[in-house]
């Protein structure tokens, strides 16, 4: 069987990021208690879900109300994220990636660390909706 925590959250336009990002980390909070996870792998897992929706409600919502669903679970191996939302449609393989962070703001290398510690398995829109499926690499894993 297997298991893993999912959350429902509406974030009303104009309002701070902090409520969606608290209980998306409780999320992933509750998840790593319930499952045989090393520290690094938690912390990695932890940094993936806040920038994916950060980016998702700095960047997608424009001005809008945004609701999105998280969902943590642990597949075969390897613990995946699963992001569905209601904003405007962006696919993270098709995003360039910035070599170095914003100077004034810092800003710019989340992607890079998503695209870095994870593999994406999806990512599809279909009638307002986005999917996004990634999953988590263990540190020895490679990309290719």
């Amino acid at each position: 069987m297997v298991s893993g925590t999912t959350i429902s959250h509406c974030h009303k336009a104009g309002h701070e990021l902090s409520g969606a990002l608290i209980a998306a980390m409780a999320a992933v909070h509750d998840f790593a208690v319930a499952q045989p996870l090393d520290t690094g792998m938690v912390q990695r897992l932890a940094i993936v879900v806040e920038e994916v929706v950060t980016n998702l409600l700095e960047h997608a919502a424009h001005g809008r109300d945004i609701t999105f669903a998280l969902a943590l679970d642990r597949g075969e191996d390897r613990p995946r994220v699963t992001l569905e939302d209601d904003s405007d449609p962006f696919d993270p393989r098709s995003a360039p990636v910035p070599e170095t962070p914003d100077p004034i703001r810092g800003g710019g290398v989340g992607l890079a660390l998503v695209n870095a510690w994870t593999d994406i398995v999806s990512y599809d829109s279909h009638g307002g909706w986005n999917r996004l499926i990634l999953k988590l690499r263990r540190p020895a894993d490679r990309a290719g």
